[in-house]
């Protein structure tokens, strides 16, 4: 391509960017009305051929006018850049999930733990529990909180407890699948009581029980174990640093089963 017809390309689309009405109206203003410069325009907005860019460049006036549309065209495209460039900016800003800075504010506290294989000898690792009832004596110290069924938001977890940083109201739920191993006749006529505790834990000493479930169950005298499920759930008012955790009368418990045994909290906007 010639150097003429890149200069021609170059003017046409510089055209397009603006409204041919607007450009003749500040070129007006500009020119106060000069007829040999309205003539240039028009002879501008009408290029189609090099011959007519060669009349334009050989005409002094014309050169001046082409200059002004110039920088017309160049200072109403860096405004648009520039506006587009600030709201692109607010929108990253605002919407930014990355680590950056963001405005939104944080989510609401929500937990939701699955059930992990429990420690053979976790009895002896469950002192920091407190004193427990003997119909929760077992504490149970291993969750999962990083598969597809588990997730934490603005609460923390840790061997056993989640831990509240903001006040309010909260749900607290939990579900615990037992399996338990038949022994004997006598045992499957009595049956067993299940137990399942919610215990909240303040600055002030021992846990609290907040929630108890119970469940006494006979099973048939041909099944090997007895299967029942335990759901409880209650609202509570909490503290920033409350620490929540499940007791249990009895570890025998389905653990291959991520949706049948569960714990969890989240807040409340009441």
């Amino acid at each position: 391509i010639s150097p003429m017809h890149a200069i021609l390309c170059t003017f046409k689309r510089l055209l397009r960017l603006i409204d041919s009405t607007y450009l003749i109206f500040q070129l007006k203003a500009q020119t106060q009305g000069s007829s040999e410069e309205l003539k240039c325009l028009q002879l501008i907005n009408k290029l189609q051929e090099v011959s007519d860019l060669e009349e334009l460049i050989g005409n002094q006036s014309c050169l001046k006018l082409a200059n002004s549309i110039k920088s017309y065209v160049t200072m109403v495209t860096e405004n648009i850049i520039h506006r587009s460039a600030l709201k692109e900016a607010r929108r990253s800003y605002f919407n930014s999930s990355s680590g950056q800075l963001s405005t939104r504010a944080p989510g609401k506290p929500s937990a939701h733990l699955t059930l992990r294989q429990q420690s053979p000898s976790q009895d002896g690792s469950s002192a920091h529990f407190g004193e427990l009832s003997q119909s929760c004596r077992h504490p149970i110290t291993r969750w999962e909180d990083k598969t597809m069924h588990s997730h934490l938001q603005n609460i923390t977890y840790r061997d056993g407890k989640l831990r509240v940083s903001q006040a309010g109201k909260y749900y607290i739920y939990s579900q615990i699948y037992f399996r338990y191993p038949s022994e004997g006749v006598s045992a499957r006529i009595s049956g067993h009581q299940l137990v399942q505790c919610i215990n909240r834990e303040t600055s002030y000493g021992q846990p609290i029980l907040l929630l108890k479930g119970v469940g006494t169950k006979c099973w048939a005298p041909e099944a090997d174990y007895g299967l029942h499920a335990l759901y409880q759930g209650g609202l509570f008012e909490l503290k920033a640093g409350d620490e929540l955790f499940v007791s249990v009368s009895s570890l025998a418990i389905d653990y291959d089963d991520t949706a049948a045994s569960y714990f969890g909290a989240f807040r409340l906007e009441l």
